[in-house]
């Protein structure tokens, strides 16, 4: 069976460029604690058959000169700004089907523009290629990965991004892809990364699941 420990990887890569599995900060205010606890995935967002599990704990380190900016990003925000993981989600019996995100509450708008545009600049892509060969060497069966970017977030937040990483596998006579899906979202001073895994072809319910989770948080700050 290929991609038994592919969605592990994928978690602990992922934990390194948001800071996943990162204990959240104190001295929330309600304001805070209202966006967070909107911002996280919830089981009301997947489909009904999906289970879930509390975030898995990652030692892992982003050691690829090419992360350097976004990993000092990363580490200032674990210090500083309030967040919030989600549970970490997946159909029941899969074995490479994986949805996870994590919020950031800034205390201001350009607190929120500043980091998410680590995400952005012209050096991100390079960080992303890193982590694709990073993965494909978790697995030996695994060919050479690839990194393009996605390109249907119109109108998600106020600014969005994604890279989607893809990495063909070959094993006992079966060929297959594993789809990784990285979106990172800015609304007002709220900053979302969501972290997808799929086989064979783009998860479809990852896109609803961004922007019903993005949704809420702007309600939420409209609200405030």
């Amino acid at each position: 069976m290929i991609l038994r420990r592919t969605p592990v990887l994928v978690v602990a890569a992922l934990a390194t460029l948001v800071a996943l599995a990162a204990p959240a900060t104190a001295g929330e205010s309600k304001s805070d604690q209202a966006i967070l606890k909107a911002g996280v995935i919830t089981k009301a967002d997947v489909p009904s058959d999906w289970t879930s599990k509390k975030a898995s704990s990652s030692d892992q380190q982003l050691r690829a000169p090419e992360c350097r900016e976004i990993k000092t990003a990363v580490d200032k925000a674990k210090k500083n700004t309030p967040r919030r993981r989600s549970r970490d989600f997946e159909p029941s019996g899969s074995s490479a089907t994986s949805a996870q995100d994590t919020v950031y509450a800034f205390k201001n708008v350009s607190g929120a523009t500043n980091f998410f545009a680590n995400y952005s600049d012209s050096t991100a892509n390079a960080c992303f290629e890193a982590l694709a060969d990073e993965l494909a060497r978790g697995e030996p069966s695994a060919g050479t990965p690839a990194v393009a970017p996605i390109t249907d977030l119109q109108g998600v937040g106020d600014e969005a991004v994604g890279y989607e990483i893809t990495i063909p596998y070959a094993a006992g006579g079966e060929s297959t892809t594993l789809y990784v899906d990285f979106v990172v979202v800015r609304q007002g001073r709220v900053v979302l990364g969501f972290g997808f895994s799929n086989r064979d072809v783009r998860i479809p319910e990852g896109p609803p699941i961004v922007r019903a989770v993005v949704g809420r948080v702007a309600d939420v700050q409209a609200s405030a």
